[in-house]
């Protein structure tokens, strides 16, 4: 098993930093912001309350499964309960508790092609296979590609919308496509809303609420990471028809016992704070836009506009075949060695000649970021025309 591509970038970036190098890190999948006040008071208030310095239940604390379930409740339009819930420590554990689930060893999961490495490394820490499905030139994957990958032993398909790297939202009419294909073939979907609260288009919509007739065979996975700044928290959760949250509590149960008390009462805090992810997302949007216009000013990159979520994804093989580079993973190197600027090669979501960069930092980091690269690329271009000229001398 290998480990996310994208933490060996960070892992770079850092070491230069330790060598007293100032990089600028857009390759993080976190918002670059604080957690909130609110939340960090109320994680004080729980650190002083001798009943958060005890075991808790394995489920996760009732009252914030029973804001998760009103959260849920108001995404899908059907009821959700406390009931039904699981607390998990991320997003990316309540993947792994569903995958574990729902499959047995070699059972395969369906994942979009590009997309981010951690749902294939959840199904790959279960026992499963990843079977990628390419999306279309909108980065959606379509009824019609499902089918062309599955097999007997096709499990679940992963959907996340919007997406990371590419931003895409799923329009209800192919939400309704794929919903009518998983229950022809009896197939579960797992519904990654971790980016829900940032949707630029109006685009987002939770594919229970177009296809409610899935509920017997969806997991809705989402968490705090994102949308409150609490990537560090570590608080994620599913909700789940019954035998999945059964399967779900046992295992954590028989590993972690439960996810820290104290980290819950702060995730409590941060589902009562509706302010900070409608701010977050004003701030995103301005930031995205402002990227996006930057990156297609350079000549041999083409950036689409994402839809939602805190990256830019852009194709960068025009690049490349003007300039020396031979791949985008030798692209983000140069970037990191020259201009200390980190971005994540598309190699690590499958997609080589594109590059993700996030938007999630603030403004002054972001334009000192897109000073660099236009600096940088700028210089490598003089550089190269002067080879040029030299060479035909």
């Amino acid at each position: 098993m290998t480990d996310n591509p994208i933490f060996a970038v960070a892992a770079k970036a850092e070491a230069l930093r330790a060598q007293g190098a100032d990089v600028i890190t857009l390759a993080a999948g976190e918002p670059q912001a604080a957690t909130s006040a609110v939340v960090v008071e109320a994680a004080v208030a729980a650190v002083r309350d001798p009943a958060t310095h005890h075991y808790g239940t394995a489920q996760g604390d009732p009252a914030l499964r029973a804001l998760v379930a009103t959260v849920v409740s108001g995404d899908t339009g059907l009821p959700w309960s406390a009931g039904d819930v699981q607390i998990a420590l991320g997003a990316k554990h309540a993947l792994f508790l569903t995958v574990q689930a729902l499959i047995d060893a070699d059972d395969e999961v369906l994942v979009a092609a590009p997309g981010w490495p951690g749902h294939a490394e959840v199904v790959t820490a279960a026992d499963g296979i990843a079977v990628p499905v390419d999306t279309d030139e909108e980065f959606r994957i379509s009824a019609e590609a499902l089918d062309r990958c599955r097999t007997p032993r096709t499990r679940a398909v992963i959907l996340s919308s919007p997406g990371n790297p590419t931003g895409a939202a799923y329009p209800e009419d192919r939400l309704r496509q794929i919903a009518d294909w998983a229950h022809q073939h009896g197939i579960w979907v797992i519904s990654d809303d971790i980016y829900r609260a940032f949707d630029y288009t109006g685009t987002y919509r939770s594919i229970l609420r177009v296809a409610p007739q899935l509920r017997g065979r969806t997991v809705v996975v989402g968490g705090v990471s994102k949308e409150h700044a609490m990537t560090g928290w570590r608080i994620g959760w599913l909700a789940a028809p019954p035998q999945i949250i059964a399967s779900a509590r046992l295992h954590v149960s028989r590993t972690i016992t439960h996810v820290p008390t104290v980290n819950q009462r702060a995730a409590l805090a941060a589902l009562g704070d509706t302010r900070t992810p409608v701010e977050a997302a004003s701030c995103y949007r301005r930031r995205r836009a402002l990227l996006v216009d930057a990156l297609n000013g350079i000549d041999g990159i083409d950036c689409p506009l994402p839809d939602g979520g805190m990256f830019a994804f852009p194709d960068v093989s025009a690049l490349l075949r003007n300039r020396s580079w031979t791949s985008s993973a030798d692209l983000a190197a140069w970037l990191l060695d020259t201009a200390h600027l980190a971005v994540v090669p598309g190699e690590a979501f499958n997609a080589p000649g594109r590059i993700r960069v996030c938007f999630a930092v603030d403004d002054d980091t972001l334009i000192t970021a897109i000073e660099r690269l236009q600096t940088a690329l700028g210089a490598a271009e003089q550089e190269s025309a002067v080879r040029q000229m030299e060479e035909t001398r």
